[in-house]
């Protein structure tokens, strides 16, 4: 039988929207979001998107358990998800530029790309 949606799953729902919050954010910390806002969805966006969403749902998922913050607000736990997504892909992000570096990537060519990251960001 198909159960109707009912009130209890919006703690779930809560963590999802602040693991894509989350995700969204790491997307325009990484560059794939431009500063108004425009996105070209590409085969890696969409890798990075649903790599920050399975960080965050997993591994927020897990930290909570691990650490016993079951008993605090759903609202709470959102936040160590949203964090989870950000630093996760962030962590990828300086994986992913330190093999570009192990191939022949010059260090002064990354250190431009992540000054005008941080200029775009706080502009």
């Amino acid at each position: 039988m198909n159960d109707p949606i009912s009130i209890k799953g919006l703690p779930w729902f809560l963590k999802i929207i602040a693991a894509v919050i989350g995700a969204i954010f790491a997307l325009t910390l990484s560059g794939d979001i431009d500063m108004e806002g425009r996105i070209k969805i590409t085969k890696g966006v969409i890798i990075k998107f649903t790599i920050s969403v399975a960080i965050s749902l997993y591994g927020g998922a897990a930290y909570i358990e691990y650490y016993q913050l079951s008993h605090y607000s759903h609202p709470a736990q959102g936040a160590v998800m949203l964090v989870f997504a950000v630093f996760g892909l962030l962590f990828i992000g300086i994986i992913y530029q330190s093999i570009r570096l192990m191939e022949g990537k010059k260090p002064s060519e990354l250190i431009a790309e992540v000054k005008s990251a941080f200029v775009a960001i706080f502009k």
